[in-house]
């Protein structure tokens, strides 16, 4: 089975043959060149621009640079989520088997993305000796996930583009770090992005509800258009972020915007105090 088009509609980037997998390689690498782009003209303009950034440790420059790369991924996929879930018709038609040529361009350089993303966790798991199990987890999914998407011409793209839609939090998070890092945690600027934040972590959790309506009444022809080991791959994946990850994350978002403490790289005696996002930026050096 050849992608499905967009009827004469596209354009463009849109309008390429993506059964080749030259077409589908080039753009999975491109994915990858963007964001390692996006992650090093961060760093760049950082370093240039902003005081707080200079007064990280590395570590934390490294952490800065990822969540704003994440951002701006988080917008593509939440663009691209949030059309195929409320207003692409052929999707909306058939969410087992539907295709859209735009779709085959989000799933590639998503692809590319999640690839930069374990390169970058497993290397700066090296380089400063850290071990976060749900990250590497999440990240190691995502990548194989989309990568048996990208490789298989049967799949369908209704489930691929509404799991990007669960990157919709990752904008807010971007900010709420950067903010609590310059000493803004009193600011009624970053409460408003917590309270936003929390609540897309919220319609995370019940858009994994409707992802799993969606496996049950559209199984059979799941179990048709995927390989068995990615369809186990998905099904685990969805299970992980419904019972653990998504439960799990909303609680410490939560939990910050009560007490906002940089969980990330605030010492366990610091921790153990509460100190504001205020106090922590006025203890460093």
């Amino acid at each position: 089975m050849t992608p499905a088009g967009d009827g004469g509609a596209s354009a463009g980037i849109f309008d390429l043959d993506y059964a080749s997998w030259k077409v589908r390689l080039t753009l999975a690498v491109a994915g990858f060149v963007f964001y390692l782009g996006v992650f090093v003209v961060c760093h760049q303009l950082s370093s240039s621009l902003n005081a707080t950034y200079r007064s990280l440790v590395a570590r934390e420059k490294v952490f800065w640079d990822l969540a704003a790369t994440r951002a701006v991924f988080g917008v593509q996929s939440t663009a691209a989520g949030l059309w195929a879930l409320l207003g692409d018709p052929v999707l909306q038609a058939d969410k087992a088997l539907g295709q859209q040529s735009w779709c085959w361009f989000h799933i590639t350089t998503a692809t590319g993305f999640f690839f930069f993303e374990n390169v970058a966790v497993h290397l700066s798991s090296l380089c400063f000796r850290t071990f976060d199990l749900f990250l590497i987890v999440h990240h190691l999914f995502a990548f194989l996930g989309f990568l048996g998407s990208a490789v298989n011409l049967r799949a369908g793209h209704y489930l691929a583009m509404t799991t990007l839609l669960l990157e919709m939090s990752t904008p807010f998070t971007c900010v709420s770090w950067m903010l609590l890092k310059a000493g803004w945690s009193e600011t009624l600027l970053w409460k408003a992005n917590q309270w936003l934040m929390v609540h897309m972590f919220h319609c995370r959790m019940v858009l994994t509800y409707h992802m799993w309506w969606v496996c049950f009444r559209h199984w059979d022809g799941l179990v048709h258009s995927l390989y068995p080991p990615h369809l186990a791959l998905f099904l685990a994946g969805l299970a992980l972020l419904t019972l653990l990850l998504n439960p799990y994350w909303t609680h410490k978002k939560t939990q910050q915007l009560l007490v906002p403490v940089d969980w990330n790289f605030a010492q366990p005696e610091a921790t153990a105090g509460r100190p504001s996002g205020q106090e922590l930026q006025k203890k460093r050096p």
